[in-house]
């Protein structure tokens, strides 16, 4: 945690030479779900959200390099559906969570197009670190409750991948900039490893709507 917020201490310190440099907050929904082999599937998304600080700094009128420091949460679920002695669906289900959440920190860049109001297209790179996994069972009446099992442990910690994003972008004011985001996700690393589903590679992906509210530290 200290070695993140020491790298975006020291990127938006960088001397800024005339360049723009803004710093803020943002938030929003993710759709997030798995590619996997040898493991559950049929699978559904989670739905999550991510929020935390954001610092973009633009390069000149047609680029612009950001990072991000958020809680994102990633995941999936499962549906169980009954039957009856004949194996016909009975039309009652419960779904299984799997629930994954991360300290995740995107590292972007693209290009910039218009001035008051623009709009951007992002590619980059997400590292990021595991901070809770749970997996929830659900309550099936007569036979079980509901449970929670922690497997943060067991969980793979770090996880890296890609991203691709669009969006676009107004001052409001010359010092403020709000923005909306839409992108895409997938992980390269697997979460699972020898204690967790060791037969199987399970990698997250999803789709990503955030809002950011930024503030200029420096423009030209």
């Amino acid at each position: 945690m200290r070695k993140i917020i020491t790298v975006l201490t020291i990127v938006i310190s960088i001397p800024s030479f005339g360049q723009n440099h803004f710093i803020g907050l943002k938030g929003g929904i993710n759709w997030t779900n798995v590619n996997s082999s040898n493991f559950i599937s049929d699978n559904d998304n989670r739905t999550g959200f991510n929020s935390g600080l954001t610092y973009q700094h633009f390069l000149n009128e047609r680029f612009n390099l950001g990072i991000d420091l958020l809680y994102f949460q990633r995941g999936f679920t499962n549906d169980i559906v009954f039957t009856d002695e004949f194996g016909n669906p009975t039309g009652e289900s419960a779904t299984s969570e799997f629930n994954y959440d991360y300290l995740s920190l995107p590292l972007k860049g693209g290009i910039v197009v218009g001035d008051k109001f623009t709009g951007f297209a992002n590619l980059g790179i997400i590292t990021s670190f595991l901070l809770d996994a749970k997996t929830i069972t659900p309550a099936i009446e007569g036979f079980q409750e509901e449970t929670t099992n922690n497997v943060t442990d067991r969980v793979t910690k770090f996880d890296l991948g890609g991203l691709v994003e669009i969006g676009a972008s107004y001052k409001i004011t010359p010092d403020f900039l709000l923005s909306a985001t839409f992108g895409y996700q997938h992980s390269f690393t697997s979460i699972t490893n020898d204690n967790y589903f060791s037969n199987g590679e399970v990698r997250h992906y999803g789709t990503v709507l955030s809002v950011g509210l930024k503030y200029a530290l420096k423009k030209e």
